[in-house]
């Protein structure tokens, strides 16, 4: 449960980051660590929702 919920919010920072730079609030040049967050959370997402939990 925990993988899932580390993931979730993996992906959600790298949303967050989108619409900020979206927003020109910051530097658009972080763009790309919210285009490696978004995988890293979704994998890590998946592997938590087939892995069982102790």
């Amino acid at each position: 449960m925990k993988k899932i919920m580390f993931g979730n919010s993996l992906m959600l920072l790298g949303i967050a980051i989108m619409i900020l730079a979206g927003l020109e609030l910051i530097y658009i040049g972080i763009v790309w660590a919210s285009f490696l967050l978004i995988p890293v959370g979704f994998i890590m997402a998946v592997i938590g929702f087939f892995s069982k939990d102790s």
